[in-house]
Formats: structure tokens, sequence, C-alpha cells
């Protein structure tokens, strides 16, 4: 009798051991499928996000893959497959579904494509070695040219402007305004050039976006700057358009538009209106940093008090502040051709980038693209690749059709050639987002 209760004894306990084992194996089995689930979709991720765009990618070193999900359930699925066919375990997780979701990094969200750009312009900005502190120095200096930094230029020849007189004989305030509109005139010498004639313009992102030419930068840029102050990914993005993008300095023959950076400020359709909408303020620019230097050079406002004399009419606080605003003018026209010829007019004496002088028209370009809305100035950064890659390159791009990454969602069942403690499959989804970092 006690044999058989001993024998009944170890065999329950043999049982429960036995139970225990396979509860341990299944728990195992489970860990084991999960993690060869999780590693064939990390696989299958990264090897679909290597079917990139390749004329984007050659151009601008931004990555995008068509954002056609059942053509990215598809490929995910066929690599997934692969990686399971090729395993020879004890446990092998079999794929029932596959789907695939581009919501949140579409082509057009520009929020996705500023994290891109923002990493190229590091690397661009950390080999200038130009800090955003300088940048935001300079930037406020463009906009408010009255700063503390001393100002050695030789006073410019007054010889043009009217002498001292007796009043009796004096300009009248029509002369002296016509002398003041005269002046502002740019005079711009705009040349011929490249257009969007041929580009369906309602399928670029600026059409897509509802983005509209800009109206006032330089107004938009002072607002911008009292109230937001300055964006750490504006230094960035204008650094990497300024290199990546053709402009009136360095004009690229493979591109649809000859001034690229332009078109990205100020978003007209031809090559000549970007150059006036440039040259013309460039021109503002100028006028207002030389008008507020002439105003501290005492030794030109002492000449302009003199010629100032000379316009009776005129109340003389307000006559030396035209006079000088003419001169100022003057000066400025010059300075713009200098620019647009290649040479440099230093915005603020002395600052240097590197071993070079800050004061190219490129650099002016990059403060002024610092100026814009992100939005604005990533959407005409979109249109300029897009017409390029869909009309240089000859490929059918649209940043409509094109993602910057995915959510995959795989469904797996799990199999095993040990035994089960229970005899119903297991299922179980790995969720993953692949992105291009």
């Amino acid at each position: 009798m006690n044999k058989g209760f001993s024998s009944v004894y170890v065999v329950i306990c043999l049982s429960a051991l036995v139970f225990l084992l396979l509860c341990v194996c299944e728990i195992c089995e489970g860990y084991a499928a999960g993690s060869i689930a999780e590693n064939v979709c990390l696989s299958a991720g990264e090897s679909v996000l290597s079917e990139y765009q390749p004329d984007l990618q050659r151009r601008y070193g931004v990555f995008a893959l068509s954002s056609y999900e059942q053509k990215l359930a598809s490929l995910n699925s066929f690599y997934i497959r692969h990686c399971l066919n090729g395993t020879q375990l004890l446990v092998r997780p079999k794929l029932t579904e596959c789907s695939v979701s581009a919501e949140g990094m579409e082509g057009l969200n520009t929020d996705v494509l500023a994290q891109q750009i923002d990493a190229l312009g590091v690397i661009l900005t950390a080999k200038d070695g130009l800090e955003l502190s300088g940048a935001a120095d300079l930037l406020r200096s463009l906009l408010d040219p009255v700063n503390n930094r001393e100002d050695e230029e030789a006073s410019q020849d007054l010889a043009s402007l009217p002498p001292p007189g007796d009043g009796s004989s004096g300009k009248s305030a029509a002369e002296l305004k016509r002398e003041y509109d005269d002046a502002m005139d740019p005079d711009l010498d705009i040349q011929e050039g490249r257009s969007l004639v041929s580009v369906r313009r309602e399928e670029l992102p600026t059409a897509l976006l509802g983005v509209r030419p800009s109206s006032s930068l330089l107004g938009y840029a002072a607002t911008t700057l009292m109230q937001d102050g300055l964006s750490p990914s504006a230094l960035l993005q204008a650094r990497y358009i300024v290199e990546v993008c053709s402009d009136k300095i360095r004009t690229k023959s493979d591109t649809i538009l000859g001034l690229e950076t332009e078109y990205v400020l100020f978003g007209k359709g031809s090559d000549r209106e970007n150059e006036q909408e440039m040259k013309t303020a460039l021109f503002k620019v100028r006028t207002a940093i030389d008008l507020a230097r002439n105003l501290r050079d005492e030794a030109k406002m002492s000449a302009y008090a003199a010629a100032a004399a000379a316009c009776p009419a005129v109340p003389q606080p307000l006559a030396i502040l035209i006079i000088a605003a003419i001169d100022a003018a003057v000066q400025a026209k010059g300075e713009v051709m200098i620019l647009c010829s290649g040479g440099c007019v230093e915005i603020v004496r002395g600052f240097t980038v590197g071993s070079r002088r800050f004061g190219t028209y490129r650099d002016y370009a990059a403060l002024l693209l610092m100026l814009l809305p992100e939005q604005t100035r990533l959407t005409r950064l979109m249109d300029v690749m897009q017409v390029n890659a869909a009309y240089m390159d000859g490929a059918a791009f649209s940043f409509r059709d094109y993602c910057y990454g995915f959510t995959l969602s795989a469904t797996f069942e799990k199999r095993s050639v040990l035994p089960q403690v229970s005899g119903r499959s297991r299922n179980g989804t790995v969720v993953q987002i692949h992105a291009y970092r």
C-alpha cells in the first residue's frame, strides 16, 4: 500500500517537473520568437529605406522614398519572409499580416524635412566656424545698423552736395524731395534668366501648402526678431541652402532656375523677378547701414549741416537727415554692384568667418534666408528640389508621393519544433518606426 502511494507521489512530482519545464520552454520560445520577429522587421525596414530617391540624395543629400503604402508593405513582407526562410531554428515565427503607414512622415511635412536639413547644416556650419550667437548679432546689426563698433571708414566725397548758401536762393522742399526720390531709386541692371514657365506650378509644394511670394521680407524680419527671436534652425537651414543652391554669384547650368537661392527668398517665377527683388533688398539694407554710419561720422555731419543751410524751406534737422539718406543711397548703389560682381562689403567691421571677411553676396543671402518663416524657407527649397529632380533628371518625382519614413506593423504566428503546453497557436505583433535620421 505504501509502495503504491510512493509510486503515485513520484509520478505526480515528475509530471509537475515536466509541466514546469514545458512552461519554461514556452516562455523562452515566446521571448525567442519576439526577438527574431523584431530583428527581421528591423532588417526589413532598413532594407526598404535603401530604396530612396537617388537624384534627390545625389543633389541635396536628402533621403525620401515612395509613400505608396501597398508597395511599402509588399517590400517589407518580401524582406521579412526572405529573412525567416533562411533560418534553421527551433522557433520559427511565420508572418501572417504586414501593414505600413506613412502618416506623420509625408513628403510635404516640413518639420520632418527640417531634421535632415538641420543635420546637414550642422556639418556645413561647423566647417565654417560660424557660431549662432555671432550670426544673431550680425542679423540684428543688419536690421538695426546702429551699434557700438567704431567706424573708421574715410568720409565720402561730398563735392556733389549743394554748397552752403545765404538762404535767399536755396532749394525748395520739392527739389530736395526730387533728389531724394532719385537717390532712392535703385536703378537696377537686371539680366534675363530662366523661369518656371515649363513647370506645372499647381503641383509644387508651395501651391499644395499655400505658401505665397514674399511681400515685404525686411518688414516681416523686423517683426519676427522682436516677437519670436532667432530660431536655432534658421542658421543651419540658411547655410545649407546657400551651399546647395545656385545663385547670382555661382550659377549652375544643370538647374531649372539659375537663381535658386533668390527663389527661396522671394518665390517669384523667374530669375529676372527674383534678381530684382534681391538687388532691391540689398540696396535697402546697405542704405540703412550706410545711413547709420554717416550719422555717426562727425566730418560728414558737419558737411550735411552746411548743405542743409542751402535748403531754407526745410527744417534743418530734417534736411540733414534727408541729405544723409541721399548720400547713403549713393553709397549703397555702388556697394550693390560690388556684391553682385563677387566682391565683399562688410556688414560689421572686422568680423570674419575663419580667415575670410564676412560680407559677400552669399553672406547677405544667408542672413536674409534666416529672416524667412521656416515653413516658407523649406517649402520653396522643396520646390527647387522637385523641379530639378522631375524636369532636369527626368524622374517622376513629387514630394506629395514621397515620405521620409514609415510605421511598420507585422503580425507573426509562433511555430516551434518542441512540444507545446497549449495546442493553440500564439500570435504577436511588432510595431516599429523606420525613418531617415
